[in-house]
């Protein structure tokens, strides 16, 4: 492992040190990665659920997992303050779809508390504290998806059965000129899978950016995550055109997205 420390702060702990890891270590979390959306596209295509079913089973495994993770966090880490920051966390999520009108102060104030528990309790436990930085990029990142999936339930309709926003940008998706030569290959996919099932692409979607922005705030199975995240904003790439100045905020996301997995953020 190379490690280049970057700035001194005058504490040698909290030194900021970046850590690249190794090729070897990079290949299993992107191999889940990879099973992980195989299957969830397969079985999600097989038993084709709607687009409100598919969240409220994401929203239910997403606050059992947050239950889990707090239960070992009490009996094997024997982190009790972390523990109450994973149920609030999972709180937080429940909050931002399952409360009316849109709780955005409240889930976004519970979200964070949430993290700052966990942050907190497990300070003594992460190898890299100089590596702070890349904790607050970690975490702001999957809060901004989290964030992104509750504005896609509440404001683009993307659950109401048949798509809303979502179909709306997947028609100008297939019908916009194509801009360098790999664009027809994507959007024809966009026309003959997407297109069609709008309210399941709607859920998969928007689940997806809930699922791994929660892993990554939290900080569990965090490269796993990471690749899935790039996978997520590349798509949003290829969807407004590789080259087209459109994207370039999704090209800086990803950017930064990229640091993730690169420096092994779940250390931080």
């Amino acid at each position: 492992m190379e490690q280049t420390e970057v700035k001194r702060t005058g504490e040698e702990d909290w030194c900021v040190k970046i850590s690249l890891i190794s090729w070897r270590n990079a290949w299993p979390p992107l191999v889940v990665a990879v099973v992980l959306l195989v299957l969830s596209i397969g079985l999600s295509s097989a038993l084709h659920p709607t687009g409100a079913a598919f969240l409220g089973v994401i929203l239910w495994l997403l606050a059992g997992g947050s239950a889990a993770v707090a239960a070992y966090l009490v009996v094997a880490c024997s982190r009790p303050i972390a523990a109450v920051g994973a149920l609030v966390t999972g709180i937080a999520v429940l909050t931002a779809f399952y409360a009316a009108p849109q709780p955005w102060l409240l889930w976004t104030t519970l979200f964070f508390v949430g993290v700052a528990l966990i942050v907190f309790d497990t300070r003594r436990d992460v190898p890299d504290r100089g590596a702070w930085p890349l904790l607050v990029l970690r975490v702001f990142i999957g809060w901004s998806w989290v964030d992104n999936a509750q504005d896609h339930f509440w404001n683009g309709q993307w659950f109401g059965g048949t798509g809303g926003q979502f179909l709306q940008t997947l028609n100008g998706v297939a019908g916009r000129t194509p801009l360098h030569p790999l664009d027809p290959l994507y959007q024809g996919f966009i026309r003959g899978a997407m297109v069609p099932n709008p309210d399941l692409w709607a859920a998969l979607t928007a689940c997806g950016e809930l699922t791994f922005g929660l892993l990554l705030a939290i900080g569990f199975a965090t490269p796993v995550a990471a690749f899935l995240s790039i996978w997520q904003s590349s798509n949003y790439i290829l969807e407004k055109g590789f080259v087209a100045h459109g994207a370039y905020t999704d090209k800086a996301f990803l950017a930064a997205q990229v640091v993730l997995p690169v420096t092994g953020a779940g250390r931080a």
